[in-house]
């Protein structure tokens, strides 16, 4: 039976749980003399060093704040700190008031890496090659906890080999290395780890790091190198640390996008993965998140559906459903037309007052209703032309009003966001989309949730993809299209192998003049990302690194007007309307100040850390 380390990782910690080297403490690394004396107890305290990787299954804030940040998703839960990063209140103590911790808890899973790196050897039942690949494991995390941190504050504190700790008085006198000298640093260890991994995992460990996920890792960080935030941006300019060595790069370096397209090309070459595709997109997209392990995986962890599913099933469902976070009216406008009703995207821009500029020649229309059989659930309803006619990840993607649900023998015949509806708000109901749609991504139609209870253990479980074969090939063609020697054929091939998965025809079919613009073909790759990759916690990152988020993640957000007490087609339910906040009737909008392309580094690390310099306007 395949089972994930990291569906292991909470068992194995909870009945060890009596040993002290599984606690963990504060600010002490595991010092036990006993921990490295036998297999498995070097092997728990490897799986101690995977489980620092944070939960980002929970699209509604309690874990993971990356989505409700982004412009793909509103979320109704709005007393949690995601809220902070919308309204631009966070401030260099929310970490600390919070207890979100993302810098403290990256610093932790390092010192347990470094701890682990430095004492591994020491076990006498373990042969010199476990040792290495075991090594090489933990050297992987360490560099992917560095990444996290780098893609939320940028440069950071580089602690090389050397297990932290911040009561030394040399360490506290540090301060931030430039961040070339981090990326180098970084890139190098996923390349020393990648080195010593296997190919594949047995059965039996899938989740634990492979030689893949390591040059994924580098590739991701690469390209994230040689995206405007980071590349000779000017906003940056002339900040330096306290040794006085510039903190960010001071001009624009092309030969970086070089660097992430070999990068990426490494992946490739191992030959060890690839899209799902049997020529049923509807069937291949899905199985790509609803299957526990396939080739598209490169590295994931398989944990329960609950978190998930609770927050994104309508609550008209019954049961365990609370359905409160939303996909915004821009991702549903971002999915294409099908290839049979030409393929172009829809919406191209907004004016002014919200309203979508219309790409003529798409043939979409937002009058008027027709009879539609929808291809995942089957029924076939008098459906509003703006779902028409979509390509295939729209409709595996959006769940939107009237739609009949399926979970398993569980059958709800009709889904009603509108005021009083079944899922929709009441006066005394705070748990329904904001915007009257609702993720249908990573959705079982075969398990009923209603019936599931609340013990997590019934909900069946999905591999959350941290990092997979489509976003490899999307980091590819972008690399290749702004390299230096612009590989146009290149880059369009590998846009165009997620593409064709996805049902869709080749990009430059469609549209022509991205063969020889670039501009152009970035556009079109950036617009795929956000569909392709929609709510697998890369828009909040992308938008951030491409230097568009005060455009894409600020002022007013749309949907359908949830206000409205029925869905009659001449009603007023299927408006573009301003979301509202806090569940009220007042339209909201979002705050995105520069600042807040990366995060402070908290009061806590800056009391602690005497002369560590703080970002940008914080």
């Amino acid at each position: 039976m395949k089972k994930s380390l990291f569906a292991a990782v909470f068992a194995v910690l909870s009945a060890a749980g009596c040993n002290s080297y599984l606690d963990r403490q504060p600010d002490e690394p595991y010092t036990s003399k006993n921990v490295f004396e036998s297999y498995n107890s070097t092997f728990r305290y490897l799986v101690n060093v995977y489980s620092w990787i944070t939960n980002e299954t929970d699209p509604s804030g309690q874990a993971n704040h990356y989505t409700p940040s982004s412009d793909e998703c509103v979320c109704v839960f709005t007393g949690r700190p995601f809220a902070q990063w919308n309204n631009s209140t966070w401030s260099v103590s929310t970490e600390d008031q919070t207890g979100l911790s993302y810098y403290t808890t990256y610093y932790k899973g390092i010192r347990e890496a470094s701890y682990f790196i430095a004492n591994v050897g020491r076990c006498p039942e373990l042969s010199p090659a476990e040792a290495l690949e075991w090594a090489a494991e933990a050297r992987f995390l360490r560099a992917y906890y560095y990444f996290c941190l780098m893609r939320l504050y940028g440069p950071v504190v580089l602690l090389g080999e050397g297990v932290a700790d911040f009561n030394d008085l040399a360490l506290r006198e540090r301060d931030r290395n430039p961040w070339d000298e981090c990326v180098d640093w970084v890139a190098e260890e996923c390349r020393k780890a990648a080195a010593d991994l296997p190919l594949t995992q047995p059965d039996s460990y899938l989740g634990r790091a492979t030689k893949g996920v390591a040059l994924a890792l580098r590739a991701r960080l690469l390209l994230y190198a040689a995206r405007p935030l980071f590349n000779g941006n000017p906003m940056y300019r002339n900040m330096t640390n306290a040794e006085g060595k510039y903190l960010f790069p001071q001009s624009y370096d092309a030969s970086k996008w070089t660097k992430a397209a070999e990068a990426a090309r490494d992946v490739l070459d191992l030959r060890q993965y690839e899209l799902i595709e049997t020529g049923n997109p509807y069937v291949d997209w899905r199985a790509v998140f609803t299957q526990k392990w396939n080739r598209e995986l490169i590295f994931g962890y398989q944990k329960t559906s609950y978190n998930w599913r609770v927050a994104t099933i309508p609550l008209g469902v019954g049961g365990r459903a609370y359905g409160g976070v939303a996909i915004t009216q821009k991702l549903v406008d971002a999915f294409a037309m099908d290839t049979e009703h030409g393929g172009r995207y829809p919406i191209t821009g907004y004016q002014a007052d919200g309203s979508p500029v219309i790409d003529p020649q798409s043939g979409y229309d937002e009058s008027g209703f027709t009879s539609f059989t929808h291809p995942i659930l089957g029924s076939t309803k008098s459906t509003y032309n703006m779902y028409l006619n979509r390509e295939p990840r729209f409709y595996m993607s959006v769940f939107y009003e009237g739609l009949n649900w399926i979970g398993g023998s569980n059958t709800v015949s009709s889904i009603q966001f509108y005021y009083g509806g079944n899922s929709g708000q009441t006066s005394s109901n705070f748990n329904y989309p904001l915007t009257g749609y609702l993720p249908f991504k990573f959705q079982d139609t075969g398990f009923d949730s209603k019936n599931a209870g609340s013990a997590q253990a019934n909900w069946t479980a999905i591999t959350w993809p941290l990092f997979r074969y489509a976003e490899v090939l999307l980091n590819y063609a972008e690399a290749l299209n702004r390299q230096p020697e612009r590989d146009a054929t290149a880059a369009l091939a590998a846009i165009n192998a997620v593409r064709k998965r996805a049902g869709v025809a080749d990009i430059e079919t469609i549209y022509p003049e991205v063969e020889a613009d670039a501009d152009a073909l970035e556009a079109m790759i950036r617009r795929e990302r956000m569909i392709e990759l929609n709510f697998e916690n890369h828009r909040f990152f992308d938008t951030r690194m491409w230097l568009i988020a005060e455009q894409e993640n600020a002022g007013a957000f749309y949907g359908m007007n949830i206000q409205a007490t029925d869905d009659r087609p001449d009603g007023d339910f299927w408006h573009r309307t301003v979301v509202a906040a806090d569940g009220g009737n007042t339209p909201s909008t979002r705050i995105f100040n520069k600042r807040n392309y990366l995060l402070p580094i908290p009061q806590s690390e800056i009391d602690r850390l005497y002369n560590v310099t703080q970002n940008y306007q914080w």
